[in-house]
């Protein structure tokens, strides 16, 4: 069904396969990291380039530790460290499976899963939600002053207050 709305075969081309293959890699990679913690394997992430630079948390702050958590068992800690965490934890998951089905068979298997995912009115929903949870987590972090602050010390603002402000003062005055 899903195939004859994009007037594909229902079967992989090369070149469908190897996207395939990507994406199961790259949704493997983070459930592998989360997994090899536990055997005590450190494995150096480059962290969040927006936290780092701006000192501002990005909507994705905490998943790495929600991830670790979960694949220690240990949910409840899971979504301490983010609401969706678990859920997008199970969303990696499914897609695995039917990635590696699709790769498998060789062919593109449409199912209630796929349908949502590929819901506009979902993704939507989903990322509104997500953005939701992350406005009041940096609302939260305003009243307790670690916004600001790491707002005030971080690299481009620090970067910022060595500048010599006083040609573009005069061009916006002048």
């Amino acid at each position: 069904m899903l195939s004859k709305k994009r007037g594909l075969s229902d079967h992989l081309s090369p070149q469908e396969k190897n996207q395939k293959i990507i994406q199961l890699f790259l949704l493997c990679l983070p459930i592998l990291v989360s997994f090899l913690s536990n055997f005590d394997i450190q494995i150096s992430l480059p962290g969040c380039p927006l936290l780092h630079y701006l000192g501002i948390p990005c909507p994705g702050w905490g998943l790495t530790r929600s991830f670790q958590a979960i694949a220690q068992g240990n949910v409840l800690k899971a979504i301490n460290f983010h609401l969706f965490g678990p859920i997008l934890f199970i969303a990696f998951l499914s897609l695995i499976f039917q990635l590696i089905s699709e790769i498998l068979k060789q062919k593109h298997i449409s199912n209630a899963y796929t349908k949502i995912i590929n819901n506009p009115t979902y993704q939507t929903t989903f990322l509104l939600m997500v953005f939701g949870y992350h406005g009041t987590r940096l609302y939260h972090l305003w009243k307790t002053g670690e916004l600001s602050y790491g707002f005030v010390n971080s690299p481009l603002v620090e970067w910022g207050s060595t500048l010599n402000w006083s040609p573009l003062k005069n061009l916006l005055y002048n």
